[in-house]
């Protein structure tokens, strides 16, 4: 995949309505899971700071799963994961633009309709999402760590509009 997604956030939702911050969240969790993990070599994904602890590899395939187990509560399907760490990368960057895709697509009564784990949508937010995002946090530590920081960017410096 040449031209991954997320490396920039272009543009802002149409609508400032659930669908609108949900893909928004997306947008900030895609473009800081493609910084913190552009770049990354095999001795990287590797990494771990101690014989317990999960390595770059393994949080990245762990976000994977967080990506999956949101699609699979909204289609009932799962998405097919790669077995190299960096193919699992592109695949959480492309498996988030479809779910952005479709959340775009949604109604608010679609967004309702919604269950993880039986629960209502917001568990959505408060669940995967924001575990997706506390560990890609973990990965830009870790990469430090191993000697590789995270390429700088800087999310107010990509878009306006005004």
């Amino acid at each position: 995949m040449k031209d991954l997604p997320f490396k920039e956030i272009k543009e802002y939702p149409t609508n400032t309505n659930a669908t609108g911050i949900i893909t928004r969240l997306l947008d900030g969790l895609g473009y800081r899971f493609y910084w913190a993990t552009e770049g990354l070599t095999d001795k990287e994904y590797a990494f771990r700071l101690s014989a317990e602890a999960m390595s770059i590899g393994e949080i990245v395939g762990h976000i994977w799963g967080l990506i999956n187990w949101i699609w699979l509560s909204i289609y009932g399907e799962e998405f097919s994961r790669p077995k190299e760490d960096s193919l699992v990368r592109n695949s959480v960057l492309k498996n988030l633009t479809l779910l952005k895709k479709h959340f775009t697509e949604m109604s608010v009564d679609e967004l309702k309709a919604i269950r993880i784990e039986k629960r209502p949508f917001w568990h959505l937010i408060n669940g995967p999402i924001s575990d997706a995002l506390t560990h890609v946090g973990q990965i830009n530590i870790l990469r430090r760590a191993a000697g590789n920081p995270t390429p700088l960017s800087n999310v107010f410096l990509l878009f306006t509009s005004e």
